[in-house]
């Protein structure tokens, strides 16, 4: 019987490394079966592990099987009846010697070649855990603290001692890092390399900005509110149209929060970006008029076939309708899938647009 305090010095490998117990058990067998090749040590059979981890308590064998002739194909510790009578003259074929396995006979070349082995196999373990454990994020937000940055690429730390890099060219343009900060990262994609997983992050896409509102707003992350559309200039404004399943909450402010508290952590977390929340209509004028917040509109003619929408606001209402760059009519535009034409009043009637006053808020 392997002593207790063997197993438990295997138990606090495992909780360090973060792995589980039985899977760190199972390759201390394979690092035995292979340090059994060793000409110093007798057991030349197939190493098997029978355990009680409840009492803590382990032991492993060595398996012989009596065979009419060696079957290249078989298990290993094959010997043939002829030879096992040599050991036990009443030896029968079919018959399995098991004979546990002492440690403590173990030579320096046999103890070295099973230590190595075992730290092989736990490094691949830990690289296994850690793609499975990564690649189940796939889709989400996770913090990740910064270790280090450059021209090029910023450093984090993820979780399980698992380090990433992300291209700045996917951060948020202009924004800084300081060592030992956290960050939030959309997890894009994981793939599996012989040195672990190789885990590409974002944080410019729209996806991010989903899943910091489901993370932040209660109603959200339950289907209460559903986000209808996204749009997105990293570092600069977004554009988010949410819908109340339940018509007793109103889902901008349930997104704003008390005191704009909610709205204010995604901000944090996108480095400062500004965020638009607008209510997500079923009319498609009074969503266009919605999602071109915060200018107030007065008149919007929609074209279904094209898609198309021409937009009437007041003359003192256009700058802020167009936005700096027309950065206000795209993120609208591409949150609602409508292409966006605005006009000012004074050129709609110089124009001599047939239009009615349509939009009320």
């Amino acid at each position: 019987m392997v002593s207790k305090s063997f197993y438990e010095s295997l138990e606090a490998v495992a909780e360090e490394r973060g792995l589980d117990i039985e899977k760190v058990l199972e390759k201390v067998v394979v690092a035995l079966q292979i340090a059994c090749k060793n000409n110093d040590v007798p057991y030349k059979g197939t190493v098997m592990m029978e355990s009680d981890l409840e009492k803590k308590k382990i032991r492993f064998l060595n398996y012989t099987y009596v065979v009419e002739e060696i079957d290249p194909e078989g298990p290993r510790g094959q010997i043939t009846l002829e030879d096992a009578k040599l050991i036990k003259p009443r030896a029968k074929v079919g018959q399995v010697w098991k004979e546990e396995i002492d440690l403590s006979i173990f030579k320096r070349k046999a103890a070295s070649m099973f230590k190595q082995t075992l730290l092989n196999e736990l490094k691949g373990l830990e690289r296994e855990e850690a793609y499975k454990f990564f690649a189940d994020k796939v889709g989400e937000v996770l913090t990740g603290k910064v270790v280090s940055s450059n021209d090029h690429f910023v450093t984090l730390n993820l979780a399980k001692g698992v380090e990433a890099t992300i291209s700045l060219k996917d951060c948020i343009p202009g924004e800084t890092f300081v060592e030992g900060e956290s960050k939030k990262v959309y997890v894009s994609n994981v793939e599996k390399t012989s040195k672990g997983p190789k885990i590409l992050l974002s944080r410019n896409n729209r996806e991010i900005v989903k899943k910091l509102f489901e993370l932040n707003i209660p109603e959200v992350a339950s289907g209460i509110i559903e986000i209808m559309g996204i749009s997105r200039d990293a570092g600069s404004r977004s554009k988010v149209g949410v819908l109340s399943v339940n018509g007793d909450i109103d889902p901008k402010g349930a997104c704003v929060g008390a005191g704009g508290a909610r709205i204010k952590m995604i901000n944090n977390d996108l480095n400062g970006e500004k965020i638009d929340i607008f209510v997500w209509k079923s009319d498609a004028n009074n969503l266009i008029a919605e999602a071109l917040t915060p200018a107030r509109v007065l008149s919007v003619m929609t074209d279904e076939k094209e898609k198309k929408a021409t937009v009437i606001v007041s003359d003192d209402q256009y700058s802020l309708a167009i936005g700096r760059g027309g950065q206000n009519t795209r993120l609208a535009a591409m949150a609602t899938g409508w292409k966006i034409d605005i006009k000012k009043l004074s050129e709609a009637t110089d124009e001599k647009l047939k239009f009615d006053f349509n939009i009320h808020f």
